[in-house]
């Protein structure tokens, strides 16, 4: 089969021997595989990153099973016996190994995957549409797993696939979603239109500290996205930071002021299944919203395309996704 690899710092597409599936796994074709944002900058400049000697990409993956359903495949794969999974905090387990990174991603015409990260794609999502599961379940654990209170007036920094997607699920919540861009990267209007949100760039949000919760969907290599966050959220109001920044970034205000203020700032790391699945409910999330979201992806066309997909950038803030067919 055929399998995207970084090899030694070169990006390259090679003829790899599949793997066997084994006790608890199954096999998936993969028929769509999403370019995350947070892979991009590492297929393009591998040199610059720590990566593995050898790096198979992508944790935003659908297929097909042995028995033809369509599927996706949650890429998270923790020990399941440990304290953190016992309750339901797989995101914490201290053996967590994630598909596209320690383990081999899904830029492969085919992967062996545990059967207990295969989920079935509900009947009307396209599978393009389903590629999205992953970073829908992150925006849902923002909000669905941390104290925000009951809903009010909510900013998102960040006009990403993440960004957008919490707008969309902060909604259906009942809060009133304000998404904040970046000043000169407005979304397409078909993003704007289709997402249930008013959109505006920093210089035009006044007063500040009026936001009861604000989710920092930016992140980044450096610390204006938090800065902002820390300046629109409202005393005794909480900031949720999605992911991570990168290492070495630190913390723009003086610790006095942040507490005096009385604001919570919680970490958000991916998704659990603390009570509920973050990815059954993504799925669930694309199924009730199939008209929003075919604004946020598009196909960037066959699976070779990669190198031009990567040189190209697209359109910001809606996700591409490779096909590959049969």
């Amino acid at each position: 089969m055929k399998a995207w690899e970084v090899r030694n710092n070169v990006l390259g597409l090679h003829e790899v021997a599949p793997a066997p599936p084994g006790a608890d796994e199954t096999l998936v074709r993969v028929s769509h595989i999403g370019i995350c944002g947070s892979d991009r900058p590492k297929l393009l400049h591998p040199a610059s990153f720590a990566l593995p000697k050898l790096w198979r990409p992508g944790h935003e993956i659908v297929g097909t099973d042995p028995t033809g359903r369509t599927v996706a495949v949650d890429p998270l794969v923790s020990c399941n016996v440990c304290p953190n999974c016992a309750t339901g905090n797989t995101h914490l387990c201290g053996a967590l190994r994630r598909i596209g990174w320690d383990l081999p991603g899904g830029c492969a015409e085919q992967m062996v995957v545990r059967e207990g990260n295969v989920h079935p794609v509900p009947d009307g999502v396209d599978p393009l549409h389903a590629t999205l599961t992953d970073p829908a379940a992150v925006a849902i654990h923002g909000l669905r797993c941390h104290p925000v209170g009951e809903p009010g007036r909510l900013a998102v920094i960040g006009a990403g696939t993440v960004g957008l997607l919490t707008a969309l699920y902060a909604h259906e919540q009942g809060w009133d979603v304000t998404v904040v861009y970046r000043d000169g990267r407005a979304p397409h209007e078909t993003v704007t239109t289709a997402v249930p949100a008013a959109f505006r760039s920093p210089a035009t949000l006044h007063p500040e500290r009026t936001f009861a919760l604000v989710v920092d969907a930016a992140t980044g290599t450096d610390p204006a996205p938090l800065d902002l966050a820390l300046r629109l959220v409202s005393d005794g109001g909480t900031v949720i930071v999605q992911n991570a920044y990168h290492p070495g970034v630190r913390l723009p205000v003086p610790l006095r002021d942040l507490f005096r203020r009385s604001i919570r700032l919680i970490g958000s790391f991916s998704y659990c299944r603390r009570q509920h699945d973050d990815f059954a409910l993504a799925l669930g999330l694309l199924r009730s919203h199939t008209d929003q979201v075919a604004y946020l992806v598009s196909d960037a066309g066959e699976f070779s395309n990669l190198p031009a997909v990567l040189d190209g950038g697209g359109m910001h803030s809606v996700r591409q996704v490779l096909t590959i067919r049969a």
